[in-house]
């Protein structure tokens, strides 16, 4: 079986808030979804954001990820949301 790629709890000190998610966001996209904004990542007075077109994949991506538990996955609210650093990545 493959190792799952760890996912950090807290971005790298010195890196923006949302960079331990970008793993995440690279593969969803490399696989098929997409950005409904001309950039990745936004942010705003809530922590960063990554909105997405089409629906997110977990069933692939707890494949391939291990999550802390300070990230929630909701598959119902189609979010995955760092409690440590307010950000979040969704089907908008």
């Amino acid at each position: 079986m493959t190792q799952k790629i760890k996912i950090e709890a807290y971005p790298k000190a010195g890196t923006p808030d949302h960079s331990h998610l970008d793993p995440v966001v690279n593969y969803l996209i490399h696989n098929g979804n997409k950005s409904v904004n001309q950039y990745i990542w936004g942010n705003n007075r809530t922590g960063y954001f990554c909105h997405l077109e089409n629906d997110i994949d977990f069933n692939s991506l707890r494949k391939v990820f291990d999550f802390p538990e300070s990230i929630k996955i909701s598959e119902a609210k189609q979010t995955i949301d760092c409690f440590n650093t307010y950000t979040v990545i969704k089907k908008s």
